[in-house]
């Protein structure tokens, strides 16, 4: 049976057992799995998934949203108002919201947030607020945003894993001041407001999450305990699940063939939904500061090296689709339809080297590359080994180098000392939040984990994005979008190869997992356990 057959068939299987089928029970521990380990505690400092799996029930935004459409619910703020020109947002907080270490949220806190830490340093930030004028907090409860120019997506900026809310108390003066703030001491030992506050950090081994005591939701959350373990191993992973002793692996956190496997057992349920709003996309992030890969052609023909069908089917068990282009057709808005699948072709891309200059040694080689493969797991190692063995056959020689999650984010997007390395990145709601921060050129910047580490400049570019960005949807957005994929397919600042789909597997005593469109970067206050 494929793995879309089964998500199909849990997917139904949830939506049926849901209604009033279990009283929600209070208590328990609920233990994950996923790989590799966080490297912080908050996604300020890196949005990888791992990270954003965990900070997610630590900390909060202003709003929630409900169904895979992401519709704007009350959160932090109980209640907001819109002027008729967007350009003014008032929140209304709740009272009695208490940071984890007891003191009160204010309004303060958010106006810090979002100008301290968000806007300079999440790799979305300046996408959210760009068209950001002021925060005003005429009282501690009430936080005015005042927008300089409107924009389609500005609701959907409120979630946990893009702009958390954190204590302006928790920093330093020095952290503040001295551009230290993804170094500081709450990002290992955070203070949210969130249903969860960390007990235990055992690094190597695992993380304990316990109940925020006074958590403003009454009742909630259920759980007493989450638990992540750390297993570094696939098949180690994946027994965990089946023996009972791990309750969730989200978003792909087992090989695919373990989770055709385990998608079969009587007692683990396994869906592809609650994710419809990340809209995860895989590529090779190229780096164009020096030849040959500064050279269109030969990242054309790289691309035409790659058997992209090849990649879904046999390396991801068809857990996926080839990707066309930077936005994935699971858009119904922005997808371009009339794109083209990449070309294989092993001998045009021979030629293209040769006309670019690059020609074939007496040993057979044109050129050397490294390749920094994202430590995710088996998978991405096979990858990366079909990858190196494609581009021997055109005549590029690359070596293969392991690092794990802190080395690979710093040699990417810190140092910029790596020829390429493969990723994965999000969509997200609108093209704008999620595309666009990879490909301007104001998002080159040192230590911006998930930005433009390519140094990818094209000011037609620039100028499409932000044109669209403060465009409504509709038909003459559409056609700006068009143009933006059409010239990234043909400059290949990456090389864009598949359209990932995320499989979540967990054990059927655990209830209220699929909420809406980003259901694994939720509190999971309203998850519990048999």
């Amino acid at each position: 049976m494929s793995l879309q057959r089964i998500a199909i068939l849990a997917v139904a299987a949830v939506l049926v057992a849901t209604p009033a089928a279990h009283a929600q029970k209070r208590g328990g521990t609920l233990t994950y799995t996923y790989q590799p380990e966080p490297t912080a505690l908050s996604t300020i400092v890196t949005t990888a998934v791992p990270v954003a799996l965990i900070a997610t029930k630590i900390y909060e935004s202003l709003l929630e949203y409900e169904g895979a459409g992401l519709t704007p619910k009350a959160g932090l703020a109980e209640s907001w108002t819109v002027s008729p020109d967007r350009l003014t947002y008032t929140f209304k907080l709740r009272t009695g919201v208490k940071w984890h270490d007891g003191k009160p949220f204010t309004s303060e806190d958010v106006k810090f947030s979002i100008e301290k830490v968000v806007v300079p340093l999440h790799s979305r930030g300046k996408t959210y607020f760009g068209t950001l004028g002021a925060i005003e907090t005429p009282d501690p409860q009430t936080v005015v945003f005042k927008l300089k120019e409107a924009v389609p997506f500005f609701l959907k900026a409120f979630q946990p894993s893009e702009t958390p809310i954190m204590p302006k108390h928790g920093f330093t003066e020095e952290e503040v001041t001295g551009n230290k703030i993804r170094q500081a001491k709450i990002m290992q030992t955070p203070i949210g407001t969130g249903p969860f506050k960390l007990k235990e950090w055992q690094k190597g081994s695992h993380i304990i999450l316990e109940r925020h005591a006074e958590y403003w939701k009454p009742g909630k959350p259920y759980l007493d305990q989450i638990v992540l373990r750390v297993l570094p191993d696939g098949a180690a992973r994946a027994i965990a699940v089946e023996k009972g002793e791990v309750d969730v692996a989200p978003m792909n956190a087992l090989p695919p063939a373990e989770m055709q496997r385990l998608g079969k057992l009587k007692h683990i349920a396994t869906s592809q939904a609650g994710a419809e709003g990340l809209g995860p996309i895989m590529w090779l992030e190229v780096n164009l500061r020096e030849k040959p890969l500064s050279d269109v052609r030969v990242r054309q023909a790289i691309s035409m090296a790659i058997d992209r069908k090849k990649i879904v089917d046999v390396i991801w068990y068809g857990n996926g689709k080839p990707a066309r282009g930077p936005i994935v057709s699971g858009n119904p808005v922005h997808f371009d339809k009339s794109l083209p699948p990449f070309e294989y072709n092993p001998a045009k891309a021979n030629t293209l080297l040769d006309e670019a200059g690059y020609k074939k040694g007496a040993d057979g080689v044109r050129f050397k590359l490294t390749q920094n493969f994202i430590p995710y797991g088996e998978e991405w190692v096979r990858q990366a080994e079909y990858i190196r063995q494609e581009l021997g056959k055109i005549g590029v020689q690359v070596e293969s180098q392991s690092l794990d999650m802190g080395g690979w984010l710093k040699r990417v997007y810190t140092d910029w000392t790596f020829d390429y390395s493969s990723n994965f990145t999000h969509n997200y709601a609108d093209p704008s939040i999620g595309v666009q921060r990879a490909f301007i050129s104001t998002n080159i910047k040192k230590g911006a984990s998930f930005s433009n580490s390519m140094d990818y400049k094209n000011p037609k570019v620039d100028e499409l994005f932000t044109k669209v960005a403060k465009m409504d949807d509709g038909p003459e957005r559409n056609k700006l979008m068009a143009e933006i994929q059409k010239i990234l397919r043909d400059e290949l600042p990456v090389i864009f190869l598949m359209e990932m789909s995320y499989t979540h597997l967990w054990n059927k005593r655990v209830h209220g997992l699929l909420t809406n469109g980003i259901s694994m970067y939720t509190g999971w206050d309203s998850v519990w356990i048999e």
